[in-house]
């Protein structure tokens, strides 16, 4: 199929990168912001968003509908739109965009499919659009071809050879390692803090492992990210435990995720990141609960 309109929920900073890039690149790009944040609102319109207002006017003027959302909502935003495509009579694609365990997928694969949807797997891999990146919409499932349609016009889109489950699945174990190393990171200098060693661990990173050292430099950033990151560490949990591994290591970094969002930094995100902070100055706010 052609898809020429591109509904988006919601405008966050990968979402609105993603639609920024599709508009640019020919698409018609629409969103529903009734009962949306002020920020979500700001950025759709820097964007060129259309707001179409609601779910429902989504689901009729939609070709695919992307829902890229923090893990926690995917399923509860799955049910709306299959509400919406009953409502309208709609046969809209829906993309699960979504930090979710192949478990998850296929749950909200089933919502789509029962309303008469048709249902695309996908995991995002890759930094948003906003930043310069392109990122890689991995697809799976019987319908990954549409959207397919969206290769090359800002964002990149996989296609696997698999079936719905294999895109989540990829998205999870990618992401086990990379933010799941980020909570190592977090959680390994904020103790050193606490036990007045932040500067002897400096100090012998510095001659023994300078590579992981400028590494670590990234938690400097995770203050802006953690908020969204707790849901997806136990989505990444859950995988494992199906897969038959242990899903505590992924607990502990769902919990490192937890502490830093209620931190004294933890209201920043990707747009009010104080970038001159000192990554040790980072540490000491990250182990202040919020007042």
């Amino acid at each position: 199929m052609a898809v020429e309109t591109v509904g988006v929920m919601s405008p966050g900073d990968m979402g609105s990168g993603v639609g920024g890039v599709l508009k640019k690149n020919g698409l018609r790009v629409i969103t529903a912001l009734n009962g949306r944040s002020d920020d979500s609102k700001q950025r759709a319109s820097e964007q060129g968003f259309i707001d179409v207002g609601s779910l429902d006017e989504l689901v009729i003027q939609s070709d695919l509908i992307l829902s890229i959302l923090v893990p926690s909502e995917a399923l509860s935003f799955a049910q709306n739109i299959a509400e919406s495509i009953v409502r309208t009579d709609s046969q809209v694609a829906v993309a699960d965009c979504n930090a979710v365990s192949p478990a998850t997928g296929i749950k909200i694969a089933e919502i789509i499919s029962a309303a008469g949807g048709k249902f695309v797997d996908a995991g995002i891999i890759g930094g948003s659009p906003r930043a310069g990146a392109v990122p890689r919409f991995y697809a799976s499932g019987k319908h990954a071809g549409i959207l397919a349609e969206l290769d090359g016009k800002g964002i990149s889109v996989p296609v696997m050879d698999g079936p719905i489950g294999s895109a989540s699945g990829l998205k999870m174990v990618y992401a086990a390692l990379t933010k799941g190393t980020a909570a190592l990171y977090a959680s390994t200098l904020m103790t050193a803090k606490s036990l007045d060693l932040y500067e002897d661990l400096i100090g012998e990173l510095e001659q023994s492992q300078a590579g992981t050292l400028a590494a670590m430099n990234s938690v400097n950033t995770v203050s802006s990210k953690a908020f969204r990151w707790i849901g997806e560490m136990d989505e990444i949990a859950a995988t494992f435990g199906d897969a038959g591994t242990t899903s505590k290591i992924h607990e502990g970094a769902s919990e490192t995720f937890q502490q830093i969002a209620v931190s004294s930094i933890g209201h920043e995100r990707v747009d009010s990141i104080d970038k001159s902070r000192s990554l040790e100055d980072s540490i000491a706010a990250m182990l202040k609960r919020a007042d």
